[in-house]
């Protein structure tokens, strides 16, 4: 029978952080649960991963931000911007610096590839990772690679609703929110919304769905899965063709402060008035970023930037072995009602 850490583990009544900290000698533990952990490493034979103790033996002071699409999409999309603005706060005054890792789109369509994380770890250039996107694809074709290295203790914090009992993780409700949005057009009076999601959140969209149909089954949702991380504006026109023009949807939900830019344009372009014809419901990750739109732009704000705060403070904890009193921090949404949703 292969023995893994984790049924040293539940032997020894501890947490596998504990075990794993035992063997790197990172922390000081009680002689009783020292104790335990080796009688169960002798009751099973348990020989440690190598690779694994040697993480910790030295450190950079650097951390790696690792994101599963290219780099072009980091710099374009308002959440990414607004999580790095939060974790290069937190690494500027506690003296660590970050590492953006990405994959290429090569890379990133290969089904099972090794991940460019794994080498800055095996090689030792950071000191913990915080990943983002863990739902992504390109992650979950190699969640094996994730599972193992929380399971063996490696520093991590991901971005994103708790998928695994090992490892940090910092979100804001997504399916609230989404469900939320829908809510909130419908009681100013639209029975019929375009609603717009990315592919990226596959694992949410089903329960998203779920949900506005078991608690508002009076609403017609017309949902489009893109792939990208908005929209091409020529897309974008013949979606507002298809259900706004022909379809009769009166309001759209956009994922983003980029995206409603772009609905706004084509609207424009189709002499389509918002809010009078259509309303528009977005949500934005930099506060008030709304406002910067006419009409203004009634949001759902996600704290993208404190969520990024949050991350790098888990992360950084745990690393310096400090003691971390929360290992799941929940990010609560706010709706900011503007100018952009017409009452029927």
């Amino acid at each position: 029978m292969e023995v893994s850490i984790r049924d040293v583990a539940s032997r020894a009544g501890v947490s596998i952080s504990t075990v794993s900290r035992i063997l790197n000698n990172t922390a000081t533990v009680s002689e009783k649960k020292m104790l335990a952990v080796k009688e169960a490493m002798e009751y099973y034979h348990y020989e440690p991963n190598q690779f694994a103790r040697g993480l910790k033996k030295q450190t950079s002071n650097m951390i790696g931000v690792y994101f599963p699409n290219g780099a072009d999409s980091i710099f374009e999309v308002s959440y990414y911007l607004e999580l790095l603005k939060g974790i290069e706060k937190v690494m500027a005054y506690q003296n660590y610096s970050m590492v953006l890792i990405s994959e290429s789109k090569e890379t990133e369509s290969r089904k099972k590839h090794t991940p460019k994380y794994l080498e800055y770890i095996r090689q030792k250039r950071i000191d913990g990772l915080i990943l983002s996107g863990l739902t992504n694809k390109s992650v979950e074709d190699n969640a094996d690679v994730v599972w193992q290295i929380m399971e063996e203790g490696y520093p991590v914090v991901y971005i994103g609703k708790r998928v695994h009992k090992e490892g940090l993780n910092v979100y804001a409700q997504f399916e609230q929110y989404n469900v939320q949005m829908i809510e909130v057009l419908r009681n100013s009076g639209h029975k019929k919304v375009l609603l717009f999601m990315a592919r990226s959140h596959n694992h949410y969209v089903k329960g998203v769905m779920d949900r506005i149909h078991s608690e508002i089954p009076d609403m017609e949702i017309f949902l489009r899965v893109t792939d990208s991380h908005f929209e091409p504006r020529d897309h974008v026109l013949q979606d507002i063709k298809e259900y706004v023009l022909r379809r009769g949807c009166t309001a759209v939900c956009a994922r983003g402060i980029e995206d409603a830019q772009i609905l706004l344009s084509v609207c424009a372009e189709l002499q389509i008035k918002v809010p009078e014809q259509v309303s528009l419901l977005s949500v934005e990750h930099r506060y008030d970023a709304g406002t910067l739109l006419y009409p203004q732009v009634s949001s759902f704000y996600v704290p993208a930037k404190d969520m990024g705060v949050g991350a790098a403070e888990l992360l950084i904890d745990y690393i310096e072995n400090r003691e971390v009193n929360e290992t799941s921090i929940e990010y609560e949404t706010k709706y900011i009602e503007r100018n952009s949703i017409r009452r029927l």
